[in-house]
C-alpha cells in the first residue's frame, strides 16, 4: 500500500481548487502527503508513528506527531482545511472532528476497509471495518459526491473497501 491511491488521485482530479491547506490524517510514510504538496497544496501530515513521520519531507508539508485516535488529543479543533485525505484508518469517535475540520466549500476523501475483508485478512478487527454503507451514514451532513463499496482483486493485494469524496457545503 505505498503507492498513492487511485482513489485520492480520482478525487483530486475532481477538486476545483490547486491550493489550500489539506489534513492529510494518519499519514503514514507521507504517500499522499508528498503528492498533495507535488500538486501545490501545504500540507499538514499527522501520525502517531513518528519513524513513518521521518522517511518523507516536503516544503510545503508540516509533520505532527499527534495520536489522534485519543479524542482529547484532537489538535485540529481550531483550524479548517480545504481537504482531508484519510486512507485505512479508522475510528468512528473522532470521525465528527474530522468533519468539523472541513471548511465550507471543502471536501473529504476518505477511503478504508469494509465488510468482507475479515474474511480474507487484516485487518480482522471489527473496530477497523466499516459496515454496510457505513460511510454514507458517517458523513451524512456532507454533500455525497462519489461513494464506492467495492472489491479489488489483483496480483498485488485483495481487498474490500469503501471510498467516500463529499463536499462541506
Amino acid at each position: 500500500m505505498n503507492k498513492i491511491s487511485n482513489w485520492v488521485k480520482h478525487c483530486f482530479e475532481k477538486i476545483p481548487i490547486s491550493q489550500g491547506y489539506v489534513l492529510d490524517l494518519a499519514c503514514g510514510k507521507g504517500r499522499h502527503s508528498i503528492f498533495l504538496s507535488d500538486l501545490g497544496f501545504k500540507v499538514l501530515s499527522v501520525d502517531i508513528d513518528k519513524n513513518s513521520l521521518n522517511c518523507f519531507n516536503g516544503k510545503l508539508i508540516i509533520k505532527k506527531d499527534i495520536n489522534v485516535e485519543n479524542i482529547n488529543n484532537w489538535p485540529l479543533a481550531e483550524r479548517k482545511f480545504s481537504a482531508i485525505v484519510v486512507t485505512y484508518f479508522l475510528n468512528r469517535t473522532i470521525f465528527p472532528l474530522i468533519l468539523n475540520s472541513i471548511k465550507k466549500g471543502g471536501y473529504l476523501i476518505y477511503e478504508t476497509f469494509s465488510e468482507g475483508q475479515q474474511k480474507i485478512g487484516k485487518p480482522s478487527n471489527p473496530d477497523f471495518i466499516l459496515k454496510s454503507r457505513e460511510l454514507i451514514k458517517l458523513s451524512s451532513k456532507m454533500q455525497l459526491l462519489t461513494y464506492e463499496n467495492i472489491y479489488i482483486e489483483n496480483s498485488s493485494k485483495h481487498v474490500f473497501l469503501q471510498r467516500i469524496f463529499v463536499k462541506n457545503v
